[in-house]
């Protein structure tokens, strides 16, 4: 085997490790939500960089393509289609959205992942990338409006933004730490647990909406849809997650990688 192979089998085996001891490094991910009239969208952006871009590529070379340490166009568009159907059937599973303790009403419309063309090229270059992943939720006629209590199911300690629609009265929140909140938005960072043991079950947002503001513009035209989202640093396919997210390894497994690969270098 050459030295290339033993590095990534050493790097393979720092991953398990740190799955199996639930020990993760700190990664940037954020959540910014924008409530409509009837739905919804949830976006997700993920920075990556350092090793943790290598691991991201090595991913997408070695379950998406030709396992040739080349990370091609088509790859990432395979990685893209691959992702956008987990993430979909992990909402499935677990619905990550509830209006007043349910999800009755709440139907996934639309999802999609923008992945930076900045992974194309060699998996052992080490560089900075951002993906994004987009979630549109459709809400029954008049399910948001009559509600009381939004609850989000969110990546413990992850920055979260949220925008109601005009005329919103936040309440009250819980789940939310440092949160902040200005008229009819908040933000702040999905809560973890204080003792590393088992994260904070989600977020939820009490609130009240005035309905005559919420009522459709005389013009015929409505907000429920949202605008479309820009990323000048993706690639011709649109954005998560992250394999999902991307399993990230800590310090420590960095660190042991590196110095294998200098012993190795020395051969």
């Amino acid at each position: 085997m050459n030295r290339r192979g033993i590095i990534a089998g050493l790097l393979c085996i720092t991953l398990s490790i740190s799955m199996i001891t639930l020990v993760h490094a700190e990664y940037e991910w954020t959540n910014h939500i924008t409530i409509y009239n009837n739905g919804m969208q949830w976006q997700y952006t993920e920075n990556i960089s350092g090793m943790d871009s290598y691991v991201f590529k090595y991913d997408i070379d070695k379950k998406q393509g030709n396992k040739d340490d080349f990370v091609s166009a088509w790859e990432l568009l395979k990685m893209d289609k691959y992702l956008r159907n987990k993430f979909r059937t992990s909402i499935e599973q677990k619905m990550d959205v509830k209006i007043d303790n349910s999800s009755y009403g709440i139907e996934i419309l639309d999802i999609d992942a923008s992945l930076s063309d900045r992974a194309l090229g060699p998996d052992e270059s080490l560089t900075s990338m951002t993906n994004t992943y987009q979630v549109r939720y459709g809400f029954e006629e008049g399910l948001f409006i009559n509600g009381s209590t939004l609850w989000l199911l969110g990546e413990p300690d992850s920055e979260l933004s949220v925008k109601f629609p005009e005329g919103t009265q936040i309440i009250s929140t819980s789940g939310i730490a440092n949160v902040s909140i200005y008229q009819w938005e908040l933000s702040g960072r999905f809560a973890k647990d204080t003792n590393q043991t088992q994260a904070t079950e989600g977020a939820e947002i009490t609130y009240h909406i005035n309905q005559t503001l919420m009522e459709s513009p005389d013009d015929g035209s409505t907000d429920t849809d949202p605008p479309a989202q820009v990323n000048d640093n993706v690639s011709a396919a649109p954005t998560p997650a992250p394999t999902f997210p991307v399993p990230f390894i800590t310090a420590a497994s960095t660190l042991f990688v590196i110095a294998a690969a200098l012993m190795l270098s020395k051969d």
